[in-house]
């Protein structure tokens, strides 16, 4: 069988034309012309009429119709030229999806200077499979050999130049998507509320974009720049919403924003009936979206069944469940005269039902999350949030690897991509396509980024372990650290302290060292370790998942981040504080955190897990909480990393977190990262909660913005405030204060040699 890559050739130079969702059909001759091209000179044949039909329809399983059209008689070539034969087998190609064609020889009659050759062939279509059509007849004639008398009945018996091959499709209705606790994400045939907005009607603009940023998850900034490519009067479109979300913020959206509904077509907020996907775009990297086919996957979509103008899943769980949650449709394969009489019927294709899928994810959690990231950003704005190149947040459970929440910033709203929208399509896509924070990526999986400091757990875990450290040791933590003993490349490095003037931890043991982030002593680790074995670090960063995708199934494209094994004692001592040759993920970090508070249980990470609704009869489990490994981790070394990371949140004038988590009324282990890159630093922060008995871990980077504990460690004590129920924790005054660029240690190493000449 011909595979459908090698019809991609020939596909240029047809028009497609699609009528409907529910019927789509191809004329004959309505095929765009191409560049015309000399007609193969007619072949002189010696075989058989047999042979030259057997020749013909393995030229026609090639797609080579130069080969077909040298095969058929001149008078043929009359009536048919290249072109209109060649659009004549495209354009039906294009309705079946052709695959290939087999073919049996039944019988042959010859009269004088005529054959006739009667034969059957199986057409294979991804769409209708196999398309059986027996006792077909081909005419052959003695023209130099034996020619075909070729016309398009040939293709199909009933294929007259008054009929058309046709494709009719009666989909079903998609299937829901659903969070762990019933709730919808992604709803079939919901209400979506458009809203539209005129400037010279509000009241204040600024009040207006504040409260429009937090109904629709954007940075104010953009919505601003929205606002001033239009008039005062006009009237224009500014976000959609599902019905939860409208009617959350219903009040202030017609106080603030005059948006009100109103009888007529007038009113400022309209309705329509689709794909409903809530709130807003807080989940659009998990759930996805559905759009059209696009242009440049359309072979591939053909070849699962697919047409042109059908809506299928684009992201996330919308494409990769696409035949679970869309089922498949109930087709026809007719060709039809021009009044719409059915000439034949040469296929169908049975429908199956679709199925609803069931998330992991706590819709709260997930709303809460994705929520604090836009207020975070939006109201720091003036200090990093104006420079911030996005981030993520990622929770799971302890003990199963369920994912509970799963947010990248910045996110849209998935249902820009869907035919029936009010937004402007092409425009959304574009302005979502230059916005240079990358939108459409998922950065808590396709993003790899150096770790900072979060990396010194990997770090102490190695280094107890292994007993480069006894843990109750004491270690002079100063503002410098000289290396030269170890080999190592730099005159001296410093602790972070140095940076910001404050003054030196001193004495620490191991867990107060993690703590305190104490450079110096991870220095002397990691080239403690490179003296012991090169490999090592390396070693125990892979025995706990980085270096190599988590198997996160169901969301595209998951980045492995990198483990680099050092080849000097510099580039050990850097990995060793997380600023070497070392990327990691917020998904492995979060993966981390877990292990780390549940003993070594590495659990798969899974975000699907079941088909159905919770409550339906065909409610099935998909994936479970499967343990990959128990991992062979010294009890001690984890009571080490364990007690460092409660520090850190707990122990005043210790712990690098310990100022944000004060006054919170639970119990979180932490450890911050700040992680320097060649802009601004990338502030890290993961945790395990609560204390004792730990349920959830929660991974989250900032990229290009401040350090751990100013910006990513306030955003999880938000959450954590909000799902816990307990009052929430302003976020810190200075956001809304300049920006002050972190000093970096090339920085603070230039001043202190710059001080000791």
């Amino acid at each position: 069988m011909a595979a459908t890559s090698r019809i991609a050739g020939f596909l240029l130079g047809f028009l497609l034309l699609t009528a409907s969702a529910c019927e789509s059909a191809l004329l004959q001759e309505s095929v765009t012309a191409v560049a015309p091209s000399p007609a193969p000179q007619l072949e002189a044949t010696t075989g058989e009429p047999a042979d030259v039909v057997s020749k013909f329809v393995e030229a026609w399983d090639e797609v080579d119709y130069e080969a077909m059209y040298r095969l058929i008689a001149r008078r043929s070539r009359e009536l048919y030229p290249l072109q209109r034969f060649i659009n004549q087998y495209t354009a039906a190609h294009s309705v079946i999806r052709f695959a290939g064609v087999e073919h049996s020889l039944q019988s042959v009659a010859r009269q004088g200077a005529t054959a006739v050759v009667h034969y059957d062939v199986v057409i294979s279509s991804p769409t209708f499979g196999e398309i059986a059509d027996n006792n077909r007849v081909m005419r052959l004639i003695e023209d130099g050999g034996w020619k075909i008398a070729w016309s398009s009945m040939d293709i199909f018996d009933g294929m007259s130049s008054r009929a058309r091959l046709t494709e009719r499709a009666d989909f079903p209705a998609r299937a829901n998507i659903y969070s762990r606790n019933g709730k919808l994400l992604a709803e079939e045939g919901g209400t979506v509320y458009s809203l539209y907005a005129i400037k010279q009607d509000m009241r204040n603009i600024e009040d207006c974009l504040a409260t429009l940023a937090e109904a629709t998850l954007s940075q104010i900034s953009s919505l601003r720049g929205a606002f001033a490519t239009y008039l005062g009067e006009t009237r224009f479109h500014v976000a959609e919403m599902d019905p939860e979300r409208y009617n959350r913020y219903r009040e202030a959206l017609d106080t603030d924003c005059a948006i009100t509904r109103t009888e007529g077509p007038f009113s400022k907020v309209l309705t329509y009936d689709s794909r409903s996907y809530y709130g807003h775009g807080i989940a659009t990297h998990v759930v996805g979206f559905i759009g059209a086919v696009p242009a440049d996957e359309l072979e591939r979509w053909q070849a699962r069944g697919r047409s042109a103008g059908d809506l299928v899943g684009r992201a996330g769980i919308e494409e990769s469940y696409e035949d679970t949650l869309a089922g498949r449709p109930q087709r026809y394969l007719r060709i039809v005269e021009g009044g719409g009489t059915v000439i034949r019927e040469l296929a169908g294709a049975a429908r199956s039902l679709p199925s609803a899928v069931t998330l992991t994810i706590d819709r709260d959690l997930q709303e809460i999350t994705a929520q604090t990231m836009v207020d975070a950003v939006s109201y720091a704005v003036p200090n990093w949030g104006g420079i911030t190149a996005g981030g993520a947040i990622a929770a799971m459970k302890v003990n199963t690897g369920e994912i509970l929440a799963l947010a990248s910033y910045p996110s849209f709203d998935p249902h820009v991509f869907n035919p029936e929208t009010d937004y402007n399509i092409g425009q959304a896509v574009l302005r979502l396509d230059r916005d240079i924070r990358n939108p459409f990526v998922n950065k808590a999986l396709a993003e790899q980024y150096s770790p900072g400091s979060v990396y010194k757990i990997v770090t102490t875990l190695a280094a107890a372990s292994e007993a480069i450290w006894e843990p109750d040791a004491l270690f002079e933590c100063g503002y410098i650290w000289r290396g030269a003993e170890y080999g190592d490349s730099e005159r001296i490095r410093t602790d972070w302290r140095l940076l910001e003037d404050r003054e030196p931890t001193g004495p620490v043991t191991m867990p107060q060292a993690l703590a305190a982030s104490c450079n110096p002593f991870f220095y002397e680790m990691g080239a403690l370790m490179y003296r012991e074995d090169p490999l090592m670090q390396a070693r125990y960063a892979e025995l706990l998942g980085f270096g190599s995708p988590t198997g996160l199934a169901g969301l595209g494209i998951e980045a492995p981040g990198a483990v680099a094994p050092p080849g000097e004692p510099a580039a050990a001592i850097n990995n060793a504080i997380g600023q070497g040759e070392v990327t990691v993920t917020v998904v492995q970090m979060a993966q981390l955190a877990a292990l780390i508070a549940n003993g070594g249980q590495l659990y798969q990470p899974y975000i699907v897990s079941h088909i159905g609704r919770p409550g339906d009869a065909d409610y099935a489990i998909v994936n479970e909480p499967t343990l990959k490994a128990q991992l062979p981790l010294d009890e001690n070394a984890l009571n080490v990393v364990r007690d460092g990371m409660c520090m850190a949140t707990t122990v005043r004038d210790l712990g690098t977190a310990e100022f944000v988590f004060r006054s919170a009324p639970y119990q979180l282990c932490g450890k911050t990262g700040t992680a320097e890159t060649l802009g601004n630093p990338h502030s890290w922060f993961i945790a395990y909660v609560p204390r004792e008995n730990p349920e959830i871990a929660i991974a989250g980077v900032m990229a290009h913005s401040r350090e751990g504990s100013e910006v990513v460690a306030p955003m999880i004590r938000r959450i954590f405030d909000v799902y816990l129920g307990h009052a929430v924790e302003p976020f810190p005054d200075w956001w809304q204060e300049p920006y002050i660029p972190v000093r970096s240690q090339q920085q603070a190493v230039a001043e202190y040699l710059a001080r000791e000449n």
